[in-house]
């Protein structure tokens, strides 16, 4: 038994008699006032439990931070008074102060712009009170995708205040709280908000904002940044990427800090998750329909930029797409066509995703335009678009196949196909389709194509032909 035993344990003696004395004393006082007595105050023993415990648990704490932590002198009169519900919340306060003001310290912008995705929303936070306006479900999850507390962290948190929400006073409610649990609690809270401060990925993040706002990056910069980028956790990425992306498409960004973003933006795009991509097209939809023109036409630039047209929700692809075909299709029928049709191809292109999904508004427009860039006007094919058409032709499904076929009754195709040189490169089409589809009826039809005699701008003519195609079920 160590040298210290016998203090510690006249300590421990001296705060039960006083814990039991000021029970017995406020329960009389109660009861004097007629108010209920019963079931207020947790069990002495519970209340020495959490006591006990105490000089462990805030050692962890710095001196520094426990000078500030008066929501925690507060957990622990709560807790010697036996009210364990109104400690759990003063220690859930202490726990929502000490986030903040990492938050401040850290990156304050680079918080709200992972958090808050809401741009109208966003311009209300301004100041480090402003953060007062987030619901806490909001900054403990900001703090996790920013990188602040870790994923563990994160879980026990959401426990504790879903705790706090329902056993605490912060509501009604009558639920038991026993010290090992309260101890507990205080000690996760200790260790992974009120004694841990972001290390590791996390300051490389912050130095690489820092950089981006008050350096001038080069492409030599590049290189070194976009190794760092590769390395860092697949949530920071995504987290950094929503950052970025609200810096590029404010409307009062400095132009050298959008030069910077320019040069890095293709590498978060590149790693970072699929629905970061998607989150960014949505908001690029939500400029638009909420007449944000500046944001809108910023949004695009940025997705161009990243490659990332084909992340746009279907209703605002399809209508982006809608305008790229119609463009298309100027070039391809205007003059000169062979030079200028590579751009609007290149364009197309861009909202094509890898899985070849094209919304069901365009579908059918979509396969002609490219049908008819792709077999020419009689005069050859654009070389140098000729790679896009392939790259997006390549990505076709059995129901872009049958818009295909049907394009034999399109008055438009008909005349295409009276040149001999589109005839050929139509049928070269359909061998390569035929090749590739599991459908045997429409297999055959188009084996029907490549082997017909017959001009094909008559092929919708010949009534075998067309039951043929009527049969055809997708």
């Amino acid at each position: 038994m160590s040298e210290k035993s016998p203090v510690v344990s006249n300590s421990n003696a001296l705060i039960q008699t006083e814990v039991d004395s000021f029970s017995a004393s406020l329960q009389r006082y109660l009861n004097h006032l007629g108010l209920p007595s019963d079931n207020v105050l947790v069990e002495p023993a519970e209340r020495l439990m959490v006591i006990k415990n105490l000089p462990d648990i805030v050692g962890r704490l710095s001196p520094e931070v426990k000078a500030e932590s008066m929501y925690i002198s507060k957990f622990v009169a709560a807790c010697g008074a036996g009210l364990f519900d109104a400690a759990l919340n003063m220690l859930w306060n202490e726990v929502v102060v000490n986030l903040r003001d990492k938050v401040t310290r850290f990156d304050m912008d680079y918080f709200l712009d992972s958090v808050v995705t809401d741009s109208k929303r966003r311009a209300t936070f301004k100041t480090e009170d402003d953060l007062k306006k987030l619901d806490e479900w909001e900054l403990i999850k900001g703090c996790k995708d920013t990188g602040i507390i870790t994923e563990i962290g994160y879980k026990h948190l959401d426990y504790i205040r879903d705790m706090r929400n329902h056993a605490s006073a912060a509501h009604p409610n009558h639920n038991d709280l026993d010290g090992l649990q309260l101890s507990s609690w205080l000690q996760t809270c200790i260790k992974e908000v009120l004694a841990k401060e972001p290390e590791g990925p996390v300051l490389e993040v912050k130095r690489l904002l820092h950089n981006l706002r008050t350096r001038i990056i080069s492409p030599d910069d590049v290189p070194p940044i976009k190794a760092n980028i590769q390395r860092l956790p697949v949530d920071l990425i995504d987290s950094t990427l929503r950052a970025v992306f609200g810096m590029y498409t404010s409307p009062d960004q400095d132009v050298q800090v959008r030069n910077n973003l320019k040069l890095i933006v293709p590498s978060l795009w590149a790693n970072s998750s699929k629905q970061a991509k998607r989150d960014a097209g949505f908001k690029y939809a939500t400029f638009s329909a909420n007449a944000e023109l500046d944001r809108k036409q910023l949004a695009y630039e940025f997705l161009t930029i990243v490659d990332g047209l084909a992340f746009l929700p279907n209703d605002q692809r399809a209508l982006e797409m809608d305008i790229a075909l119609d463009s298309l299709l100027r070039a391809h029928y205007g003059w000169n066509n062979f030079h200028n049709e590579p751009s609007h191809a290149r364009v197309l292109a861009s909202f094509v995703p890898s899985s070849g999904d094209i919304p069901d508004e365009v579908n059918e427009k979509y396969v002609k335009v490219l049908t008819l860039c792709t077999i020419g006007n009689g005069y050859g094919v654009s070389t140098s678009a000729y790679d896009y058409y392939v790259s997006m032709i390549n990505k076709f499904s059995e129901k872009q196949y049958y818009i295909f076929v049907l394009l034999l009754w399109d008055i438009d195709v008909q005349s295409r196909l009276g040149f001999r040189d589109c005839e050929k490169n139509f049928k070269a089409l359909a061998r390569d389709f035929s090749a590739k589809t599991l459908n045997a009826n429409l297999k055959n039809i188009l084996n029907a194509i490549v082997n017909a005699t017959n001009p094909l701008s008559k092929a919708h003519l010949v009534t075998a032909f067309k039951q043929a195609v009527e049969n055809i079920s997708l």
